[in-house]
């Protein structure tokens, strides 16, 4: 039968062992947690809801919609009875004459400060959207507002003959920039990162891994190999813009001299490796130096595809 380990139960009474102040707080903590618990009860749950008297609730919103403030720029159910229209431009009116069409001083006051800041009425549409303006009242004003009914645009084609104002004597100030020269291409063999980098589409991310697969190939040789850059496999996109913004010269590229090269000389480049470069020196040492790429096929591993692959990198010298 097992007993408890009397080392557990000393360990327990130490880890909820607390003094007569930690207690206290404990108490107090759980006594606010118990009080907000039965106040949101109450009040979710169990309070009486009232229900106003609905014919008062309707004499106060009464009350309340006839109160209006006189100062007020939005101040609605007016009388407009007394107001007498005549033809006038919103454009160009003056307090006296709003004061004349029906608004308060601070109304008249909204308009003619838009109209001050740049704004312009263009059609009938443009006043009756301001909230200053009355449907009501400005359905007494439509048949004397000075304006169209809409803005007349400008067709498409008839925009170009159109002389737009310069917003500022910056146009005037600066001659009209030269286009831009055509970017110069870069060698890709030679480039460093910097180089790359300084080239539109080509990132830090893009300009090292194009510059260290290089390295381990001795140099690129066709335009193609940009594509077994790692961090350009998936992008074709990529690789094609690539294409467009550098030159290549193939002679640039660095030669493996076949003939004198140790396993592990030749292993080093990505297209060999270690086993195949150990079966082309020990096929070496027994045949004889090689004479060009088709005398690699000798060796039982070189396939065609990895003559066509690693022939421009040797020198059979």
């Amino acid at each position: 039968m097992l007993r408890p380990n009397p080392n557990f139960k000393e360990r327990l009474r130490d880890t909820f062992h607390m003094h007569r102040g930690e207690r206290r707080g404990l108490l107090i903590l759980a006594a606010l947690c118990m009080l907000a618990m039965c106040w949101v009860t109450w009040e979710q749950w169990l309070r009486p809801r009232f229900v106003e008297d609905p014919s008062t609730l309707q004499v106060v919103w009464a009350t309340l919609s006839d109160t209006t403030d006189a100062g007020s720029a939005y101040a609605t159910h007016r009388s407009f009875e007394d107001v007498k229209p005549f033809n006038f431009d919103p454009n160009t009116n003056t307090a006296e004459q709003w004061a004349a069409l029906g608004l308060s001083e601070r109304q008249a006051a909204s308009i003619m400060r838009y109209v001050e800041r740049g704004g312009k009425f263009r059609s009938k549409a443009d006043l009756a959207k301001m909230r200053v303006v009355d449907p009501e009242l400005f359905a007494l004003w439509e048949p004397f507002v000075q304006l169209p009914d809409q803005a007349e645009r400008t067709p498409y084609a008839d925009r170009d003959h159109v002389q737009w104002p310069k917003r500022d004597s910056a146009w005037q100030k600066y001659p009209p920039r030269e286009p831009r020269a055509p970017r110069e291409k870069v060698e890709l063999n030679t480039a460093d990162t910097l180089a790359l980098t300084a080239l539109p589409g080509i990132g830090p991310a893009f300009a090292r891994g194009i510059t260290k697969y290089r390295d381990r190939l001795g140099g690129f040789t066709s335009m193609d190999q940009l594509a077994e850059v790692w961090v350009l496999k998936d992008k074709p996109d990529a690789v094609e813009r690539i294409r467009e913004l550098v030159v290549l010269d193939p002679a640039l590229a660095r030669h493996i001299p076949i003939n004198s090269c140790t396993a592990d000389d030749l292993g080093a480049h990505p297209y060999v490796g270690w086993k195949l470069a150990k079966a082309i020196v020990a096929y070496r040492t027994l045949h004889g130096p090689y004479l060009d790429a088709e005398s690699l096929k000798g060796c039982v591993l070189v396939t065609d595809s990895t003559v066509q692959r690693i022939g421009p990198y040797l020198d059979f010298r």
